[in-house]
């Protein structure tokens, strides 16, 4: 028997996206499943289009209605809720390819798998930006997605490791895959790419520099690191993956902080980033980065080159900030 998949949906003022996101879901005719789309708190039509699921389908839909308490407190209670063997997690306004549940439950007739993760294609209202394919030959390959979708979890894995989301704006769902990437001991990378990860109009660069100003950024990298010291997840054969993906997100901080930032701003959080950096990962120059990130899209190891070039000659806040002025 197949089996039971929960796909748990945050919802938050997305009635122009849910009837695609949902439909795409349905198109994959997978038979034994639940959807627990979460209403935190929307404005709008919404909850109505929930509604007009659960009654079409009250045996699959099981939406839950919240106060608005953020995407990561939508998703974590949704996983009290789930009755499914495996859980994955799509966002309300991405869909997925009609063969997508498929491949990745049949990856279960051949191991017990705590996770298989997939690659994800970028796309708009008229075409595909870029296709993102993971290469399972790269360790590197587990850590290139920070979001919580293009994976199937064992719910009893997450369960038994008590992996959440933290509550904040942002950075939640980074906190969740470095528990799922680091504590998994049966990990599938499959080389297939069927979850469309939506780009909408609204500026993503300003929506997530509005949030990123408003948390201690500092505090954000030392819970996350502080949840793989609590649970020993760092050992000698993933230390230097474990140093690239804070470095990595040091550097996503700074891009993201220096929209619409003044050059004495960006210094200040520059200084502020990479000396945590420093004392936590104080070899982290010495990375082989280029080797490291093999498996990414080369966007992304030019970028991590460059910064790491210009930083190790006192240029890199130049760098950040003019990067900024063109956002």
């Amino acid at each position: 028997m197949e089996p039971k998949i929960s796909i748990i949906i945050p919802v938050y003022n997305a009635e122009k996206y849910l009837h695609r996101c949902f439909e795409s879901i349905l198109n994959n005719k997978y038979s034994n499943l639940e959807i627990i789309p979460v209403n935190d708190g929307s404005k709008d039509n919404s909850q109505k289009i929930l509604d007009e699921y659960k009654e079409k389908y009250p045996d699959i839909f099981f939406p839950i209605l919240q106060e608005n308490q953020g995407i990561g407190m939508a998703r974590n209670n949704a996983l009290e809720k789930v009755t499914g063997e495996y859980v994955m997690f799509i966002d309300n306004d991405d869909f997925i390819d009609n063969d997508y549940i498929y491949s990745h439950v049949k990856e279960l007739e051949n191991d017990d798998y705590d996770m298989i993760l997939s690659g994800y294609k970028r796309v708009t209202d008229t075409s595909t930006q870029f296709s993102v394919h993971f290469d399972k030959e790269y360790p590197w390959s587990r850590y290139i997605s920070i979001a919580p979708w293009g994976r199937l979890y064992k719910t009893k894995f997450l369960k038994d490791n008590d992996i959440k989301f933290l509550k904040t704006p942002i950075g939640e769902d980074i906190y969740f895959n470095l528990q799922t990437n680091t504590l998994a001991k049966k990990i599938k990378i499959i080389g297939y790419e069927g979850y469309n990860w939506y780009q909408n109009s609204i500026s993503v660069t300003n929506t997530i520099t509005n949030k990123i100003k408003k948390i201690d950024i500092i505090e954000l990298l030392n819970t996350h690191l502080g949840i793989l010291k609590e649970k020993n997840s760092i050992t000698d054969e993933n230390y230097d993956i474990i140093q690239l993906y804070f470095l990595l997100l040091i550097i996503q901080f700074l891009q993201w902080t220096s929209n619409k930032s003044t050059y004495k701003e960006v210094s200040q959080i520059y200084d502020k980033l990479f000396n945590w950096m420093e004392e936590n990962f104080p070899n982290y120059k010495k990375m082989k980065y280029w080797k490291l990130s093999k498996g990414d899209r080369l966007k992304i190891r030019l970028i991590i080159a460059t910064v790491m070039k210009f930083h190790k000659i006192h240029l890199g806040k130049l760098l950040v900030y003019l990067y900024g002025r063109t956002q």
